[in-house]
C-alpha cells in the first residue's frame, strides 16, 4: 500500500508540473510512465476499485488538457488490456467522462469508435446475466439460450460454453482443434454451443464434420447458427471478431470472456475439480475469533453472511465450501445464545439445500449429514413457537418461596419464565441456578409474576419417569446441560439457550 500511496503522489506531482505548461514530449512520457507504474500496481485490485482509482485520477487533473490526456490514456490502457474484465473499467471511463462530454475525444470518429465498443461489450461483460440467443440448430429447430423456458434451464447445474467461429478464419480453425482435443481428452460435465457466424451452410456443415466429430459422454455439443442476424449475437457478445469464447456458470451469470482453450482448461479444472476438503482445522479458530469481535446474534450471523458472499460473488465455490464447513465445525461445540441461532442460520442459508454449493459425496458425507445432525437439534422449541404442551416436576422458584411441584412448561403464567434443565455435579448448571435465585431475590410483592423460573433437574427425570424424559428430549435440545428457555405468559418462546450468568 505504501508503494501504491508513492507512485500516486508521483502521478499527481507529474499532472501538476505538466499543467502548469503545454504537454511537451519530455512532460508526456513522464505522465506516461506514472500512468503504466499506476495501472500495474492497481491490476490486481478488483474492477470496481480500479473504476474509482481511475475515476480520482481524472478528476484530480484541474487542468483540461492534462485531465483529456490522462482519460485518453486510461482508457486506452482497458481497451487494450489482456487482462479478463478490463473492458469493464473501459466502459466506465467513456459512460462517466467521454459519453457525457466531460471530457472530450480527439475527433467524432474516435467517440464513435468509442460508443461502439461500449454498446458490443456492455452486456457481455464478466459478473453479467448471459444475454438470452434465440438460433438455430443443424436440423433447424429453434433453440433459445439462457432464457426462461430455453433448453439451457433443463441444464441448469452445469457449466455452458459459448464458442463463435467462422469456417474463413485460420485462427477459428487452430482453436478449434485445441478445443475439440481438450473436451475430448477430458469429458467435461459441461454444454458446449458452437456458434457459426457465417452464413453459408454447407460449409458450416463441412466445418462441423471436419472439426468436431469427436467422442464424448459427459461433454454435450450442440451446432447453432444465425445467418439472419435476428438474435443480435455480434452486439450482445460483442462478436467484431472471431474467435470468441465465453464460459457461463450453471445461474447464468457470465464467469469468463474472451478465453482460449488453454484459459478455458484452467478455468473449468479449478472449477470442476472437487478436491476432498478437511473441516474443523484448529488453525482457523484464531481467524474466527478475530472476525466474531462481536459474539451477538447479530455479529455471528454477519460473520456467515461474509464468509460465503465474499467467495460466492467470486464464483470461488471451494474456498466457499472450505470456510463455511470451517466455520460450522467452529460453531458446533460453542455454547450460548449467538452461537447457536448463527449455527441454525448458517445451515439454513448455506448449507442444507444449497446443491450449488455442496455438490460431492465427500461434502455429504462431512458437512451435509453434520448439517442435519445438527439441525435436528437446533430446530427443536424455535423462537417465536409455543412451548411444548408437557408437565414435568421440578421446583418453582416465585418471588417469595421455592415449591416442589408438577408443572405445565406452557402454563407457568410468569409475564416472562424462565424453565432450566440441568443436572448433578454441573458447576456451569450450579452457576444458572444461583444466578436465577440471585434475579428471584430482586423482586418484591408488586412484581411476583414478572419472572418466574423453573428448575428441571434432567437426571431426576430419567431415574424417575424415562418416558418422560423422552418427551423432552424431543422437544427439546438436551445435548448440553444446562439449558435454558424463556417464555412470555402465553408459553410462547421468545428465546434460547440463554446465560443468566453476568
Amino acid at each position: 500500500m505504501k508503494k501504491l500511496i508513492a507512485i500516486l503522489a508521483a502521478l499527481l506531482a507529474a499532472a501538476v508540473l505538466s499543467s502548469a505548461q503545454q504537454l511537451d514530449s519530455a512532460k508526456r512520457v513522464l505522465l506516461d510512465e506514472k500512468l503504466a507504474e499506476y495501472t500495474a500496481a492497481i491490476e490486481r485490485e478488483g474492477v470496481q476499485v480500479q473504476k474509482e482509482e481511475c475515476d480520482f485520477l481524472i478528476g484530480s487533473s484541474t487542468d483540461s488538457l492534462v485531465r483529456q490526456y490522462v482519460a485518453l490514456r486510461l482508457y486506452d490502457h482497458y481497451v487494450s488490456s489482456r487482462v479478463m474484465g478490463a473492458e469493464a473499467v473501459a466502459i466506465h471511463i467513456f459512460d462517466t467522462w467521454f459519453l457525457p462530454g466531460i471530457v472530450k475525444m480527439e475527433s467524432d470518429m474516435d467517440l464513435m469508435t468509442a460508443r461502439v465498443y461500449a454498446d458490443f461489450n456492455r452486456q457481455s461483460q464478466i459478473g453479467c446475466n448471459a444475454p438470452e440467443l434465440v438460433m438455430e440448430t443443424l436440423s433447424g429447430a429453434r433453440m433459445e439460450l439462457f432464457g426462461r423456458e430455453g433448453t439451457y434451464a433443463e441444464n441448469g447445474d452445469r457449466h455452458s460454453v459459448l464458442f463463435f467461429y467462422d469456417t474463413g478464419c485460420a485462427k477459428c480453425k487452430v482453436e478449434s482443434i485445441l478445443l475439440s482435443h481438450l473436451l475430448e481428452d477430458e469429458d467435461y460435465p459441461i454444454d458446449l454451443y458452437a456458434i457459426y457466424t457465417g452464413d453459408d451452410r454447407e460449409a458450416w456443415e463441412d466445418y462441423v464434420a471436419e472439426r468436431f466429430d469427436f467422442p464424448t459422454f459427459r461433454t454435450k455439443v450442440t451446432h447453432l447458427w444465425d445467418p439472419t442476424l435476428d438474435s443480435d449475437f455480434q452486439r450482445k457478445y460483442g462478436i467484431l471478431q472471431t474467435p470468441r469464447m465465453y464460459l457461463i456458470r450453471p445461474d447464468q451469470v457470465i464467469k469468463g470472456r474472451g478465453l482460449d482453450t488453454y484459459a478455458l482448461a484452467h478455468m473449468l479444472g479449478e472449477i470442476l475439480s472437487h478436491p476432498d476438503l478437511e473441516y474443523g482445522n484448529p488453525q482457523m479458530d484464531p481467524v474466527f475469533d478475530n472476525l466474531l469481535v462481536q459474539s451477538t446474534e447479530t455479529g455471528v450471523k454477519a460473520t456467515v453472511d461474509y464468509l460465503a458472499q465474499s467467495q460466492l460473488h467470486a464464483g470461488d465455490t471451494t474456498m466457499c465450501r472450505q470456510l463455511l464447513g470451517d466455520f460450522l465445525y467452529y460453531l458446533a461445540p460453542k455454547t450460548g445464545q449467538a452461537m447457536k441461532e448463527g449455527t441454525k442460520y448458517l445451515i439454513d442459508e448455506y448449507v442444507l439445500g444449497r446443491n450449488d454449493i455442496w455438490n460431492t459425496a465427500d461434502d455429504t458425507l462431512k458437512v451435509v449429514g453434520f448439517a442435519e445432525i445438527m439441525d435436528d437439534l437446533l430446530s427443536k422449541s424455535m423462537p417465536g413457537s409455543r412451548i411444548a404442551d408437557i408437565k414435568v416436576p421440578g421446583e418453582l422458584l416465585t418471588y417469595a418461596k421455592s415449591t416442589k411441584k408438577t408443572m405445565n412448561l406452557r402454563k407457568l403464567k410468569g409475564e416472562s419464565n424462565l424453565i432450566i434443565f440441568h443436572t448433578d455435579g454441573c458447576n456451569i448448571c450450579a452457576a444458572e441456578i444461583a444466578a436465577a435465585r440471585n434475579i428471584i431475590s430482586q423482586l418484591d410483592r408488586k412484581q411476583k409474576n414478572k419472572i418466574k423460573v423453573f428448575l428441571v433437574n434432567v437426571d431426576d427425570l430419567l431415574a424417575s419417569d424415562p418416558s418422560l424424559a423422552s418427551k423432552l428430549f424431543d422437544s427439546f435440545d438436551l445435548s448440553s446441560l444446562p439449558f435454558i428457555i424463556g417464555t412470555d405468559k402465553k408459553g410462547i418462546i421468545d428465546a434460547r439457550y440463554m446465560t443468566l450468568r453476568n
